[in-house]
């Protein structure tokens, strides 16, 4: 079946919306014109059956009653053709001065079916009738200021009808002169809309033909103009992209690289040493990330811990990350402390960082022999340490600058070492803000109380039994929500005697870059 034009689909829609508007609108104007004339005739009929109380009130005032009232009901029905009948009835119930002579015995209202003679009951105020075709007012008549009877007024229907449907003609005669106009006009505005729209479509089967090169011109209406500008700037976007293929297969080669050489910069396995149980949870939100992690061993009986935050994920993160890394490991290696390192870590990356970069650092050095742990941190989270004995956690945190910013005289100022003391049974962790930051899907923080209560709860069993659980906590925890940010918690605990370390399994740099 072959589609319909849109010139004639407009045509046909506007067509048929005049006709309803139309429609309603005659609905409306007469039911208002019909509710007016009744209303109109209805204080008519009351009005006239006042006027027909005082003349007969006159009138039997005057003494003479037949004749006259014969004459005044004769007189008021030529002066105002819609009425059709009057009649006077006293309070016998006696038709009084009727034109065609014999008794009025109807009754109150003219009722035809009342036609025993009895005692007339009058309305006490005036009334009125309505039925299908007429109206009838009934006023009360009085003589002398004395009760005498009724007067019945009634009044057709038939002007009113015949008004209403002289409204309708009308309404229909100028409805339909409005459809044609309506028609006309929508015909002259539908080729105008039809036209660009016409060469849209011819420009747009060129460009799903592949041509590209030639722009959509349309000079009518703005949004058909806003359209072809959209085209045209799909088409560039597109000439562009493929221009750019070869630019995006490089990059993604480029990251494949950075993902390969992330993996030489963190640990592949973790050391062994004696007495001690560790374990690590990595997980970054991009591709390649921004935190950092190292265990270099010193020696049998020592550890050098370091866990870091870098201001930027990605290329340029890995790029501080590595330098962060060589640095790191070359002053570790010659003993240095872990404040004094920072130190010149500071000196080196501050004259070479670009600014708004800079990098948060944790450093600690752990005596497994004599169960001690110094460390120093440049504004890094706070070390978080599980005792054993009364199953308490204790938050140690510095006031400190991050790395990068500040010249040595600021960065030195605030820099200090801390010493905590390990016995068995105790476990020491450090993270980054990725992991107290991790939101829910009702933007909740999974936050450092939270990480303490599961120390609290699960640091008895060592290092790999706690960040098994806080991995389960967090999966429960975040749901569906994305992570938004890196995510590295390092765990050791100084095993109780007795107490064998649990199985440890050689980490991978996986997709899903998560350490087991």
């Amino acid at each position: 079946m072959k589609a319909v034009g849109l010139k004639v689909q407009i045509t046909v829609l506007v067509i048929l919306l005049l006709a309803g508007i139309v429609a309603a609108f005659s609905w409306m104007v007469a039911t208002n014109e019909r509710r007016m004339l009744l209303d109109e005739a209805r204080r008519r009929v009351l009005l006239s059956a006042r006027v027909v109380s005082m003349g007969v009130s006159r009138v039997l005032a005057a003494g003479s009653v037949e004749s006259e009232l014969r004459l005044l009901i004769t007189s008021l029905k030529k002066a105002d053709p819609s009425i059709a009948s009057i009649k006077v009835v006293d309070l016998e119930g006696e038709s009084i001065g009727r034109p065609d002579g014999p008794p009025y015995r109807g009754g109150y209202g003219g009722s035809s079916d009342s036609t025993a003679p009895g005692p007339h009951r009058p309305p006490q105020n005036e009334e009125l009738i309505e039925e299908e075709h007429w109206f009838e007012a009934a006023v009360p008549v009085a003589r002398l200021h004395e009760p005498f009877g009724t007067v019945y007024v009634r009044y057709s229907k038939d002007d009113v009808t015949l008004a209403v449907d002289g409204i309708n003609k009308r309404l229909m005669r100028l409805g339909l002169i409005a459809i044609a106009a309506g028609a006309f006009v929508s015909l002259v505005l539908a080729g105008h809309i039809a036209r660009p729209v016409s060469a849209l479509t011819r420009s747009v089967e060129a460009f799903g033909r592949g041509t590209l090169d030639r722009d959509i011109e349309v000079h009518s209406i703005r949004e058909i103009q806003t359209l072809a500008h959209a085209f045209n700037d799909m088409a560039r976007r597109i000439r562009s992209d493929r221009k750019g293929l070869v630019e995006k297969k490089r990059m993604e080669k480029e990251l494949e690289i950075a993902h390969e050489i992330q993996g030489t910069l963190l640990p592949s396995s973790l050391p062994h040493l004696v007495d001690y149980e560790m374990d690590v949870y990595y997980h970054p939100a991009s591709h390649v990330g921004g935190d950092y992690f190292d265990l270099i061993p010193l020696g049998d009986k020592h550890l050098f811990v370091v866990v870091g935050d870098v201001a930027g994920k990605g290329v340029p993160g890995l790029v501080i990350m590595a330098m962060v890394r060589v640095i790191v490991r070359a002053l570790a290696l010659e003993r240095e402390r872990p404040a004094d390192l920072l130190r010149q870590l500071n000196i080196l990356l501050e004259k070479d960082m670009k600014k708004n970069i800079f990098v948060t650092l944790f450093c600690g050095l752990l005596d497994a022999e004599r169960g001690i742990l110094d460390f120093a941190s440049a504004a890094h989270m706070p070390l978080l340490v599980y005792r054993g004995k009364d199953r308490t956690v204790r938050m140690i945190g510095t006031r400190t600058k991050p790395l990068g910013l500040f010249p040595d005289a600021v960065f030195s100022k605030d820099l200090e070492e801390k010493r905590v003391a390990l016995e068995p049974g105790d476990l020491f962790m450090q993270y980054t803000d990725g992991l107290n930051e991790m939101k829910n899907e009702s933007r909740e923080e999974f936050g450092i109380e939270r990480i303490m209560q599961i120390a609290v709860d699960e640091a008895a069993g060592g290092a790999r039994h706690f960040i098994k659980h806080i991995k389960r906590r967090l999966s429960e925890f975040k749901g569906g929500e994305r992570q938004s940010d890196d995510l590295t918690l390092l765990a050791i605990s100084a095993l109780p005697e007795g107490m064998e370390r649990a199985p440890v399994e050689k980490m991978e740099l996986l997709d899903a870059v998560v350490f087991d």
